[in-house]
């Protein structure tokens, strides 16, 4: 999380590969969680975790279509999608909604800080992964304790 979080930053990119790690070691988690647990199916649980993550994308994707078409700028790139997405396989989908909302909460007072010291201009672009991966270990975090 963090490196994608600092390639985001740097970059205003998001890797493929990182992604692509990031969901896979999401499903082994799933695996050793349903192993270790007797009563939980795992075959449930990973569809049930796949089909929120299809969930999650659309709402995702819509909110930055909607924003295209309104302010003419790209406020979610795809891999701030894909990232949301994923985060699913390793939370659910209720916890998921929770990491979403200390997401936007936090990118929020950022962009109103910016905005307020005059940092940012009118629809600026910045980086939401760091965002996301203080959100998905908050709610991780919660659901652990």
């Amino acid at each position: 999380m963090s490196s994608i979080s600092i390639e985001d930053k740097n970059t205003l990119l998001i890797s493929e590969n990182k992604l692509k790690l990031f969901s896979i070691s999401g499903i082994l988690y799933l695996l050793c969680f349903g192993l270790s647990n007797q009563g939980i199916d795992i075959t449930w649980l990973i569809i049930n975790n796949s089909v929120s993550m299809i969930i999650i994308f659309i709402i995702m994707y819509s909110i930055s279509y909607l924003s295209y078409k309104i302010f003419g700028v790209n406020s979610l790139g795809m891999g701030d999608i894909k990232l949301s997405s994923y985060s699913t396989i390793w939370l659910g989908i209720e916890l998921v909604f929770l990491s979403l909302y200390i997401s936007f909460f936090l990118s929020a007072i950022y962009s109103l800080h910016g905005k307020i010291t005059k940092r940012f201009k009118p629809l600026q672009q910045y980086p939401f992964a760091p965002f996301l991966a203080i959100g998905i270990l908050c709610s991780w975090i919660i659901d652990k304790i």
